[in-house]
C-alpha cells in the first residue's frame, strides 16, 4: 500500500474559485488499498471536527435500466480500474470503516461502509466491512467459475462467510463483456455513477428507511435478498465510478461532470481520476458552507459537508 501525504488546507481557500482548487499541486494524505495490505503509519490530516444531526426521511427505490444509445454490442469489453480511500481522522480507528476490492481478472469492484453507529457498543465496524469485501472478492472467483459474474450471488455468498460484529452497506459491480452490460448489487447508500462522454447517464438509488439510517448487512435485520438490481448497458469509453456515501454526500453531479471532462482531456489514468474525486469530496467534507448531498437531504437541519471515510473506484470501459 503507498502513502501520498500532503496538506490541502480548507479555510484559506474559501474563496478559491473552482478552476484553481482542481489545480491545486497539493493533496491531504491518501491511502491505496487496492494493495489491500494496512497501513500502520498515518498521519492526522486535520483537526477539524463537524456536527450534524439526524432526521427521518425516507426515500424509495426503482429498478431503471439505462438503455446504450448504441444498439449492437461490443464484443471483449473490459475495465481498467483504480481506486483511492481517504481514511476519516480517527486515532482509535486509523483504518477507518471503508473498504474496497478490484477484481481485474473477473471485471468485478466492490465498496462497503461499515455503520459508525456500533462505536458506541465498542465495535469496530471497519472490520465487518473489510471482512466483507474479502469474502466478495473470494465469492467473485466462484462465481465466475459458473459463468458471468452475478453480484447478488457474490453478496449471498460473502454475507453467509462473515461472522465479525457490526454491519456495512455494500455494493459490487460486474462488467459482462457478451453483454455489453455492467450488473450490480446494491444495499445501502454507497453506489456507482455511470458516465458516458464526460456525463452522468446514470446513478444508483440510496437505500435507507430515514435520513442517516442505511440499509445494511451484517448484526442487523437486513440481508442481501433487500440488495436493488441493476443491468445496465455500457458502450466503449464509458466510466464507472463507485463510491461510499463520503465521496456521494459531498460531490454534486455537475463537479463530478466537471472533472471527468477534464481527466477526458487530459487522458489521466483511472486511479488519477479517483485521486482528483477524493480530493475534492475531502474538501467539500471540511468547507461548513458547501452546498451538498448531504446537506440538501437533511431538510435545513445540516450545513456544509459531511467528514467520513472516502473510497474512491474509477474504472474505465474499454
Amino acid at each position: 500500500m503507498a502513502a501520498y501525504i500532503s496538506s490541502l488546507g480548507h479555510d484559506q481557500y474559501s474563496s478559491i474559485n473552482f478552476d484553481e482548487l482542481f489545480n491545486l499541486p497539493r493533496y491531504k494524505r491518501y491511502l491505496d488499498f487496492t494493495s489491500h495490505q494496512a497501513n500502520d503509519q498515518l498521519e492526522n490530516h486535520s483537526n477539524k471536527k463537524l456536527k450534524f444531526s439526524q432526521d427521518n426521511e425516507f426515500v424509495n427505490v426503482e429498478k431503471r435500466v439505462v438503455e446504450s444509445s448504441n444498439k449492437e454490442l461490443l464484443p471483449c469489453l473490459k475495465i481498467m480500474a483504480g481506486s483511492v480511500y481517504i481514511p476519516k481522522d480517527d486515532p482509535k480507528k486509523p483504518l477507518g470503516d471503508d473498504a474496497n476490492f478490484i477484481h481485474e481478472l473477473y471485471q468485478t469492484i466492490g465498496v462497503a461502509d461499515g455503520v459508525g453507529g456500533w462505536a458506541k457498543h465498542g465495535i469496530d465496524a471497519g472490520i465487518y466491512a473489510r471482512e466483507l469485501m474479502k469474502n466478495s472478492r473470494i465469492a467473485t472467483d466462484s462465481e465466475a467459475m459458473k459463468g458471468h459474474v452475478n453480484p447478488k450471488r457474490v453478496l449471498e455468498e460473502a454475507y453467509r462467510n462473515t461472522h465479525s460484529r457490526g454491519s456495512s452497506t455494500a455494493c459490487i459491480i460486474s462488467l459482462n463483456s457478451e453483454r455489453s452490460s455492467i450488473v450490480a448489487a446494491n444495499v445501502g447508500d454507497s453506489g456507482f455513477l455511470l458516465i458516458r462522454k464526460g456525463k452522468i447517464i446514470y446513478k444508483s438509488p440510496i437505500q435507507q428507511r430515514g435520513y442517516g439510517c442505511p440499509y445494511q448487512l451484517g448484526n442487523c435485520k437486513d440481508n442481501p435478498s433487500v440488495a436493488h438490481e441493476m443491468e445496465l448497458n455500457v458502450e466503449m469509453d464509458d466510466i464507472l465510478m463507485a463510491g461510499t456515501d463520503g465521496m456521494l454526500d459531498n460531490m454534486n453531479d455537475s463537479e463530478i461532470e466537471e472533472i471527468v471532462q477534464r481527466a477526458i482531456n487530459d487522458k489521466l489514468k483511472p486511479k488519477e481520476l479517483a485521486k482528483k474525486i477524493a480530493n475534492i469530496a475531502l474538501y467539500n467534507s471540511f468547507d461548513r458552507y458547501a452546498d451538498t448531498p448531504y446537506a440538501r437531504a437533511s431538510k435545513g437541519r445540516h450545513r456544509g459537508g459531511k467528514v467520513d471515510d472516502i473510497t474512491v473506484i474509477v474504472a474505465y470501459i474499454q
